[in-house]
């Protein structure tokens, strides 16, 4: 807002306190699980709606969080892992990369993958470095403004204001407010989607891969971060990809050019790299597994939670192969193993 005057002149934004925010909530939840959380999953929206960390923490019998966000790129992941370091020691993270968040030549032309997490974080240094690397003032100066950094419509004002009138969002537990027609948040970060897919579904990839180059330098800078950091805290750090209908993956004809970077990149800093649109054994899923062409929905994270849970399980095993579980070549998988959208 300006003054000019002694008159009040408005300019067009509204000031929301946004309670439906995944992000906000799932950050409530980090900060109030102090010296409690044992494994970290992070990533873009590919990470939130495909792992459920209460079905990790059943099975490993500790406490399992899910930081995933909207687009967040590798320097959001880590952000998110310094974020929850700070109160908690933790032992395992896995951050999923889904190909096109690591396309991205630099933070800025995705802002509001940042300001959707710094809106709601907490004051830090660490905070305020990971807005000047994306932004530099402008993004510092953006920080400052109490606006959310997003659209939003006419009608979410509404409900937002019912919500905290209600009370309902300050209630330890209570997920109505950030629960919608289609897709619910279930706690510690997880989302459950309803909404399915069918064979009219658009399976265009929404980018290519470039063979010589599957991942922009700014990406490999973060991951080598993340790698460093995981290293010096004594974290054992994998990277996975969740999923992709093979209806979609089999349009992107550098894919397993991706598969072999990432996969030498690990060997390369002491990480894993585990791709399930690789597995042997996720044959089974199909439309109704995903909510869009490249999103597993609620039943598909729910099977592929299961399957993570059992590679998680099994590399801890001194005999680990990962070959058992995930076939070299995608050609070989799409040929042996295609999923029930490959038609």
């Amino acid at each position: 807002m300006a003054f000019t005057a002694g008159a009040l002149q408005l300019i067009d934004f509204v000031l929301v306190d946004d309670v439906h925010s995944y992000t906000r909530v799932m950050l409530q939840e980090l900060y109030a699980s102090e010296q409690n959380i044992d494994i970290l999953f992070a990533g873009p929206s590919h990470c939130y709606r495909s792992v459920d960390p209460a079905a990790v923490s059943e099975a490993m019998g500790v406490k399992a969080f899910n930081a995933g966000t909207s687009q967040q790129l590798p320097d959001g992941a880590y952000f998110m892992l310094r974020e929850a370091a700070k109160t908690n020691t933790i032992r395992q993270m896995y951050l999923e990369v889904f190909y096109t968040t690591l396309l991205e030549e630099k933070s800025s032309n995705v802002p509001a993958a940042a300001y959707i997490i710094t809106d709601f974080a907490k004051e830090s240094r660490e905070k305020y470095e990971y807005l000047w690397n994306m932004g530099g003032l402008a993004a510092l100066l953006d920080n400052a403004v109490p606006a959310r950094h997003n659209n939003i419509s006419p009608g979410v004002i509404g409900e937002t204001w019912r919500a905290k009138l209600s009370g309902a969002a300050y209630e330890p537990g209570n997920y109505e407010y950030v629960t919608y027609g289609d897709e619910a948040y279930r706690g510690d970060g997880f989302v459950y989607c309803l909404p399915t897919t069918g064979p009219e579904t658009d399976f265009t990839p929404i980018a290519q891969i470039n063979a010589q180059k599957p991942i922009s330098d700014f990406s490999l800078e973060y991951i080598v971060k993340i790698a460093d950091f995981c290293r010096e805290n004594g974290i054992e750090l994998v990277l996975f990809t969740a999923p992709l209908p093979d209806a979609y993956t089999s349009q992107l004809p550098n894919y397993q050019s991706y598969v072999d970077y990432m996969t030498a990149l690990g060997e390369s800093l002491g990480f894993d790299y585990w791709d399930f649109c690789l597995s042997r054994d996720l044959s089974e899923l199909g439309y109704e597994n995903y909510m869009d062409a490249h999103h597993l929905n609620g039943t598909g994270a729910e099977v592929f939670t299961a399957e993570l849970l059992r590679v998680m399980q099994a590399s801890h095993e001194p005999n680990f192969d990962k070959n058992e579980f995930f076939w070299p070549q995608y050609a070989q998988k799409l040929q042996h193993t295609p999923d029930h959208t490959a038609g």
